[in-house]
């Protein structure tokens, strides 16, 4: 009777077991994976040509419709934008009021927003056809800041976050930030995420809820707010519990990644150290099981002289590279800072005064032994590096 009784325990418990709903997570490990996990753990090639009509930040590659081929999908801003905020008037229009809230009304035009670009890639990663998609809504924004790929509905095909921060000169109104679902194999669905406009500046994605979906953080320098929308099967909604409502963030970039390994991501914060006005210390806000974040739960970034504006960050083991542009020289040169998380202060860099900024950092394809860094477009390569496990030295 006893073993008879023992035996059913087992069963109910193995009955239960079965029966029990899997989370969205533990059945759809890849679709769980953050934007910082789908971008930069894995070592990518780079784009061959100099001659991309997107902006390098504004440009995402990997195999979106599952074909086995790569595409390309990048962003292009509107010449007609460009011409008139930063073309050769923005000097001397620089305290002509009426010239620039007349840049404001015309930037409500379509003909002022940003277009995409689709092409497929070829075995060199070159640019070789056309990736012919449909979208339907509205063709995205004024001045799109950054494309990030991610899981955001049950499908099997990467959808795409778009930041936006429009219109980018006094009196600075902001914009609107997207999500680009898809609809099925080459076919995607643009809807409005932000019900407020803000000047949002980059954005990150992961579980902030832990409920399997894919969450968004974007980073509002007009406000000075961190803004997370919580995913509900690819509908959003902001939720304010995350971070202090208290605490300032005038902050212009972010990444989302587990710095000190111990399984809850934390949050990289940058944006001009050595700004005239408010600088901003570049910060990593450190993760806990709420993803609830503070200020007084932080590591600091120690500053460096000249390259106070940062764009970026990756991880390798131990270690973060951390991207640099020019302060005192704005937006001229590129540097990487090289700091050793079990001692943040022990710090080094490389820099190249010449080069165009870097936008944003990747693990590279390369022919050495030892992992590579750098850009994902031949337009800014002058400060790709080997790391060596102790130091950094650049691919001539």
């Amino acid at each position: 009777m006893k073993l008879k009784f023992c035996t059913y325990l087992i069963f109910i418990k193995f009955l239960s077991l079965t029966l029990m709903p899997f989370s969205y997570a533990d059945t759809n490990a890849e679709k769980s994976l953050t934007s910082y996990q789908i971008l930069k753990t894995k070592p990518i090639n780079k784009i061959k040509g100099s001659k991309l009509k997107s902006d390098p930040r504004l440009i995402v590659v990997g195999d979106f419709n599952n074909d086995g081929i790569k595409e390309y999908l990048g962003l292009s801003m509107s010449q007609k934008y460009l011409l008139y905020a930063w073309g050769d008037k923005r000097i001397s229009k620089k305290n002509d009021k009426k010239y620039w809230e007349k840049g404001v009304e015309l930037s409500k035009d379509p003909s002022w927003s940003a277009e995409f670009n689709t092409h497929t890639l070829g075995a060199s990663n070159s640019l070789n056809g056309k990736w012919k998609i449909k979208i339907e809504g509205r063709q995205t924004c004024v001045h799109p800041t950054q494309i990030i790929p991610s899981y955001f509905n049950n499908d099997n095909l990467i959808d795409f976050l778009v930041v936006c921060h429009g219109y980018d000169a006094k009196p600075f109104p902001g914009e609107h930030s997207y999500v680009m679902m898809s609809k099925g194999v080459d076919s995607y669905k643009i809807n409005q995420l932000t019900n407020k406009t803000g000047f949002y500046h980059d954005g990150a994605t992961a579980d902030f809820n832990k409920d399997g979906q894919i969450d968004i953080l974007l980073a509002d320098k007009q406000t000075k707010k961190l803004r997370v929308y919580i995913n509900n099967n690819g509908k959003f909604k902001e939720q304010k519990k995350y971070f202090s409502q208290f605490d300032s963030f005038r902050y212009a970039s972010t990444e989302i990644l587990d710095v000190n390994d111990d399984g809850y991501f934390d949050i990289f914060l940058s944006g001009n150290e050595a700004s005239s006005w408010k600088p901003q210390p570049t910060l990593i806000l450190l993760g806990n099981k709420e993803s609830k974040f503070s200020k007084s739960n932080k590591i600091v970034i120690p500053k460096v002289k000249d390259y106070g504006v940062v764009l970026d960050v990756i991880k390798h083991e131990n270690f973060l590279f951390i991207v640099r542009t020019g302060s005192k020289n704005r937006y001229k040169g590129g540097m990487i800072q090289l700091v050793d998380l079990n001692d943040v202060s022990n710090f080094k860099v490389i820099k190249n005064d010449n080069m165009r900024w870097l936008d944003r950092i990747f693990k590279l394809n390369g022919n050495s032994a030892k992992p590579e860094f750098g850009s994902l477009t031949e337009i800014n390569k002058g400060i790709d590096f080997i790391f060596d496990g102790k130091d950094m030295k650049p691919i001539k």
